[in-house]
């Protein structure tokens, strides 16, 4: 069961049946008052004039996200209004948090051309500025654990041509809403009543028009049975493509085995509920034991509904089975007969966020430390010791896991990139997980070696302080990870963030290490990051501190030149932000 937040008109975020995973957001912030006002704050700011809550315009994005819990998959619609989409990190993030991150897209707006400074606008979800009038709100809670947002507007006021949604590259001309939620009823032209007369053309126009009507149904219904012919065939191509390529490139027997579906469902009791490890965006992971090799293994099965769960697939299985390093999960094989599957090294301690911050087990400090060192060596592997570069994009506590020692891996590689070690900053386009996403990327619209960078700098902190990056529960100050830290920093009370269930049972040369390391890796300018080489000689010590601002720098922008930025195909808008679990 899921919760889904309808905001109705009474300034109260009503739940319908089916449990809340996690505290609720505060109603207020839920409210149409509250999201109305945030809105129209932003447009007061750039000139524009303020919108009214509508309850059509809210019943219809309610509509859209009732489509879009199964997977968080962000849906396109084809109605009146135009929509904006945000999936969000947590499913205590309210509504206005939402808005906030679409309110940061007034510093590119033009009010006087209605247009936006390199095409900004279109880099994600985009606030309706020009001529919107009416706004309609709704959230979902997806069954992945995660969120999405949808606000609607009337009119749509979108470029021409252009969605309001950023996702992609949908084009459809936008509609002409209604300005209402009943029709006019049809006007009557005034004449002369001969009735016998406007009877017999009645007539006729009836058959005509069942003739026409006929002849347009059998002509659609032909068409559609030859697309679904091509459909199908395009599907068997494409499949026999797949095939080939996975063959051709793991014959040598050097890379991940294939197995059968029947292999595979008899090792994981065909799939039962009690093996299931756990549930992701795109599928979920079993527990399973192949007799044939002695051994448990962990199996993912990818939902071939998910064009994104099958790209993260070939991606996962093409990338990692280059890769040979102990602080790595290993992938062991694959299979796609039935079900999209990925067979991986069973790790029995499940992942590093089940420990931080869902009470498994209490990690004492020496393993925590040992974790960032493992974590280090990775990544040390991936973007400099292999003959590619390799941007993991989506380093985050969930992806780190431990085995029977406490070793920690890294990995789900469903969205890493390969690139040339020259080419290694700044080349490939945006993916990651709120929360851990360096915030240049949110300008620029790619990844690199210094985001991954930024996610690692992420998860030390979350090692030390024992909590989430994100933690909207708390007060505005220490919401964010991050900024709370550094703040402590600033104010030299380092110790006021370590995590309390230590009980001060901890090296404190090594753990201040580790904290200035890890703001060191989250630095906002991107360039003042260290490498990975270098912040493994300071963890080392090896060489001496940085020494880093007191206040937490802000960074300063360009904005790009190019007429158009493009988003990668995984999830904030397709951007390939997933929510974590």
């Amino acid at each position: 069961m899921v919760t889904v937040f309808l905001l109705n008109t009474v300034g109260s975020a009503v739940p319908s049946s089916g449990p809340s995973p996690g505290p609720a957001p505060s109603s207020s912030q839920n409210s149409p008052k509250a999201v109305l006002d945030l809105h129209n704050m932003y447009r007061a700011e750039v000139g524009v004039r303020p919108m009214t809550w509508d309850k059509v315009v809210a019943a219809y994005a309610q509509n859209l996200v009732n489509r879009m819990i199964a997977d968080c998959g962000l849906i396109v619609s084809d109605g009146p209004y135009g929509e904006n989409n945000l999936l969000v990190s947590d499913t205590n993030l309210s509504v206005t948090d939402a808005v906030k991150r679409w309110g940061d897209e007034k510093d590119q707006y033009d009010f006087k051309s209605n247009t936006c400074v390199g095409s900004f606008c279109n880099h994600y979800t985009q606030i309706i500025w020009g001529s919107s009038i009416r706004l309609g709100c709704a959230k979902a809670i997806c069954k992945d654990g995660g969120a999405i947002v949808v606000c609607c507007y009337d009119p749509r006021g979108n470029l021409p041509g252009q969605r309001p949604t950023g996702g992609g590259n949908q084009s459809t001309p936008p509609a002409t809403p209604p300005s209402s939620a009943v029709a006019d009823p049809p006007t009557i032209p005034p004449g002369v009543n001969n009735f016998p007369f406007q009877l017999g053309k009645k007539r006729n126009g009836i058959l005509v028009g069942s003739i026409v009507g006929v002849c347009v149904f059998l002509s659609g219904l032909g068409f559609i049975l030859f697309l679904c012919w091509r459909k199908g065939k395009d599907s068997s191509l494409d499949e026999i493509s797949f095939d080939v390529s996975f063959r051709d490139e793991f014959g040598n027997g050097m890379g991940p085995s294939e197995f059968s579906y029947n292999e595979l469902s008899i090792a994981t009791k065909n799939f039962a509920g009690e093996e299931k490890l756990g549930e992701g965006g795109f599928g979920s992971v079993y527990k399973g034991f192949l007799r044939d090799l002695n051994t448990n293994v962990a199996v993912k099965k990818v939902s071939r509904r998910s064009k994104q769960g099958i790209k993260e697939y070939i991606s996962e299985v093409k990338i990692i089975s280059r890769l040979r390093h102990k602080n790595l999960v290993k992938l062991i094989g694959w299979c796609h007969e039935k079900e999209l599957l990925l067979v991986y090294e069973f790790m029995p301690n499940g992942s590093l966020d089940t420990h931080l911050f869902k009470g498994r087990s209490l990690l004492p400090w020496k393993l925590r430390h040992k974790i960032v060192q493992d974590l280090a060596s990775a990544l040390l592997y991936l973007h400099e010791e292999g003959d590619f570069c390799v941007l993991h994009r989506d380093i985050k506590t969930n992806n780190i896991m431990l085995d029977s020692t406490f070793n920690a891996k890294l990995g789900d590689f469903g969205l890493a990139r390969l690139v040339d070690h020259e080419k290694g900053s700044r080349t490939t386009l945006l993916a990651g997980t709120i929360g851990y996403i360096a915030p240049e990327c949110h300008r620029t619209g790619k990844s690199s070696k210094e985001s991954d960078i930024y996610s690692f700098g992420v998860v030390i902190l979350e090692i030390a302080c024992g909590r989430r990056s994100i933690e909207p529960r708390y007060d505005e100050g220490q919401a964010s990870l991050v900024a709370w830290v550094w703040q402590a920093y600033g104010n030299q009370r380092l110790l006021d963030v370590i995590d309390k269930k230590l009980s001060e049972d901890f090296d404190l040369k090594e753990i201040e290490c580790l904290l200035i390391v890890g703001l060191w890796c989250v630095h906002p300018i991107y360039n003042m990051r260290p490498s990975i080489e270098q912040a493994i000689q300071v963890l080392n010590f090896e060489v001496s501190l940085p020494n880093l601002p007191s206040e937490m720098p802000v960074p300063k922008y360009n904005i790009p030149n190019t007429p158009t930025i493009k988003i990668s195909e995984p999830c904030l808008s397709k951007m390939s932000i997933t929510v974590p679990r």
